[in-house]
């Protein structure tokens, strides 16, 4: 295709040096040539230029992708406080400024309302693909993608991440076609490491891995499979954090938690709960969450010894207060997280 254009090239110049005159002038017939070319490479010049490098059919540049209803990504996530988890994404609607995007799955969506490990629910920015933090949309990705660019945001709860595009390379399809991928690398003052790549065929995120200071995996994400046309409900839960308490035996302490609201969006629906514990010989204990105003409780959990469990679940949300009882003896542990969660549903 390069020496087809050279060619062409070439032979305008010879027109202009020979000054022969044509009824169609070396102008005109310099627009039939790039229209041809243009219909050549499938569009593109009609479409937007994609200027290439000089290491071959790799781009020099990504362009911002738009989504649709219905789009759908499928991801593994692994996480230290959960099992490995298999989760669909999806895109349910858009405002437009934000997209929907909310997960095929209610308790996925209650999970990641207390565990904040899914970086991707909830409102996304139609404008560069902007994640959601406290509020605040931040910088994922900065459009369009170049090998060098640079840029800073906040995830996950780590401020000032500075992001460095490494390389934009190929990779090859089950179908047999190519799709290009950006390696990105984020670092931050406190030596947390956020390495994560763009795969431009999905039109999304193709893996991440958050990294703690001390170089330990907090969340692991792969892309699994894509596509459009999903139908089904989807679903988001806002989560607000309330409670992430350790406790070790021997202890038996009683806390109230005010429960105030999402300051934006108004009372919660519930309450999410996520717990791990661990007994061994001869220990146990008991967790307890109620309402201090009323004499039911709304969950109680007895460990027997010598068990190892992770648990998510919900409760009622109280109208003020949650008293939270942990009791433990033994060689035990508790975490409890809880958080108040509104869910939002939509049928694609």
């Amino acid at each position: 295709m390069k020496t087809f254009i050279v060619k062409i090239a070439n032979m305008l110049l010879r027109l202009r040096n020979m000054n022969i005159k044509r009824k169609i002038s070396v102008s005109m017939l310099t627009i039939i040539v790039i229209f041809i070319v243009g219909f050549l490479l499938g569009g593109a010049i009609l479409t937007g230029y994609i200027e290439y490098s000089d290491e071959g059919q790799v781009p020099s540049e990504i362009s911002l992708p738009t989504w649709e209803k219905g789009q759908y990504w499928t991801y593994s996530f692994k996480t230290p406080d959960t099992e490995d988890l298999v989760s669909r994404i999806v895109v349910a609607s858009d405002d437009g400024t934000d997209y929907q995007v909310g997960v095929s799955s209610r308790t996925d969506a209650q999970r990641h309302g207390v565990l904040n490990y899914n970086p991707m629910l909830g409102r996304v920015v139609m404008e560069d693909l902007g994640i959601y933090e406290k509020g605040i949309p931040q910088s994922l990705l900065s459009f369009p993608l170049k090998k060098g660019k640079e840029w800073t945001f906040t995830m996950f709860g780590i401020n000032d991440l500075k992001a460095y595009i490494s390389e934009i390379g190929t990779a090859d399809l089950p179908d047999g076609g190519t799709t290009y991928i950006v390696d990105i690398l984020a670092t931050s003052p406190s030596g947390e490491r956020l390495t994560y790549s763009y795969d431009s065929q999905a039109q999304w995120i193709h893996s991440l891995v958050l990294e703690d200071a001390n170089g330990s995996p907090q969340v692991e994400m792969t892309l699994v499979s894509c596509g459009k046309g999903f139908s089904g409900d989807v679903f988001f839960v806002r989560g607000v954090d309330l409670i992430d308490q350790m406790y070790t035996a021997p202890v038996l302490q009683v806390d109230n938690t005010l429960i105030e609201g999402h300051p934006d969006w108004g009372p919660f629906e519930s309450l999410i709960y996520h717990f791990e514990v661990s007994t061994g010989d001869g220990s146990g204990g008991t967790l307890i969450l109620k309402d201090p105003t009323s004499s039911s409780e709304a969950m109680r959990r007895v460990f027997g010894p010598n068990i190892f469990e992770n648990s998510l679940g919900t409760i009622p949300s109280p109208s003020e207060e949650l008293s939270t009882q942990v009791t433990l003896m033994g060689n035990a542990y508790l975490r409890l997280r809880i958080a108040g969660g509104i869910e939002y549903v939509w049928t694609v």
